[in-house]
């Protein structure tokens, strides 16, 4: 999405032809959600831009477009960069390279950069809020419970699932007696930019909440420049954090089956190919970052959250002749409510 966007941008740019903003009161921001009526969550403002009248004046900017440049060349355009059909195939050329070091000192360094890109983050989101505002109408009623709460749960479950991939970060630390002090400063600094950024730009936001994408930028226009060069530092983000996390899921499969975390660099080629081939089918065929979030956190909590230590713990005590019904019939419970968040997504597709 933001190699995507910056593409389209620089263009735009080249060719002269941006889009006019048509939210007069708020042009750097864009809702592609339908509102929600007036007696319910939240009342359509002014603000929007939903009308006949939006749609009509839309159409009547693209028609202009293809008098000027000519439907073929934006033909061609879209058909050369796809978001879903040919950019997740560029990107293969710039990360496939990254991701088969031996090194694990290269992907923590590496994703170290990433750091320059939150700060940015915050700062833009700080800017715009300020720029905006505080924009929450407190006579409206806020549901305190949802059916779509399994969409949270499915999200906080991917949070916990991170533990996992602590030890793989770690283990190469240069003094692992400061790793406790090192992982609380990061936890809470993770914890601090989550609360800030969600907090912050859901009461400064001035369009209706339900426009909220799951991913924030895409409430930007591409001609807004701030969220231009964001969407470059996100890009770069994403750049070092992708051949870290895989990285990680390679330390263990291969230690798992070779006992080794580089038995040859064929290894490690296959087993990223096969990665890289997962990645490109959910980017092709499902580019929702919400949706693959709270599946896989869902899915990965079953496993590493719920049922696993549960399995461990169980088997630990049958070894010590300490196992009895009542922790037995407790620690089922809890697998059986990890399984039924992952079957939650499924009931609640379609509807976040």
């Amino acid at each position: 999405m933001f190699l995507f966007a910056f593409v389209v941008k620089a263009h735009n740019e080249f060719n002269s032809t941006e889009p006019v903003k048509i939210n007069g009161s708020y042009p750097d921001v864009l809702c592609t959600q339908p509102v929600i009526p007036k007696n319910e969550l939240h009342r359509k403002t002014d603000d929007n831009f939903n009308s006949a009248e939006d749609r009509d004046l839309i159409d009547m900017l693209h028609r202009s477009l293809d008098i000027v440049l000519g439907s073929s060349s934006r033909e061609m355009f879209n058909k050369i960069w796809s978001q879903t059909l040919t950019v997740p195939f560029f990107l293969i050329i710039v990360l496939f390279p990254l991701i088969n070091f031996k090194s694990p000192t290269f992907f923590t360094k590496f994703n170290a950069l990433g750091t320059v890109s939150v700060l940015y983050i915050l700062t833009f989101i700080l800017v715009k809020g300020i720029k905006w505002g505080i924009h929450m109408d407190t006579s409206l009623k806020i549901p305190e419970f949802q059916k779509t709460f399994p969409a949270l749960t499915g999200t906080l479950a991917l949070a916990y699932f991170i533990h996992n991939c602590i030890l793989s970060i770690v283990r190469n630390q240069r003094h692992p007696e400061n790793n406790g002090r090192d992982l609380s400063i990061a936890y809470v600094l993770v914890t601090a930019t989550y609360v800030f950024v969600g907090i912050f730009f859901y009461i400064c936001f001035p369009l209706p909440k339900n426009c909220i994408e799951d991913n924030l930028l895409n409430n930007f226009v591409n001609s807004d420049i701030m969220a231009f060069v964001a969407r470059i530092f996100l890009f770069f983000q994403m750049v070092t954090v992708f051949p870290l996390l895989l990285f990680i899921l390679r330390i263990q499969v291969l230690s798992l089956f070779f006992h080794s975390v580089y038995p040859s660099l064929k290894h490690v080629l296959v087993l990223n190919a096969i990665l890289i081939v997962v990645c490109l089918v959910f980017a092709t065929q499902l580019p929702q970052i919400g949706t693959i979030i709270r599946f896989s956190g869902a899915l990965c909590g079953l496993v590493y959250v719920f049922t696993l230590p549960c399995v461990v713990y169980l088997l630990a005590l049958r070894r010590h002749s300490s196992l009895t019904w009542p922790i037995v019939a407790i620690h089922v419970v809890v697998i059986v409510l990890g399984l039924l968040n992952f079957i939650a997504q499924f009931l609640i597709l379609g509807q976040t």
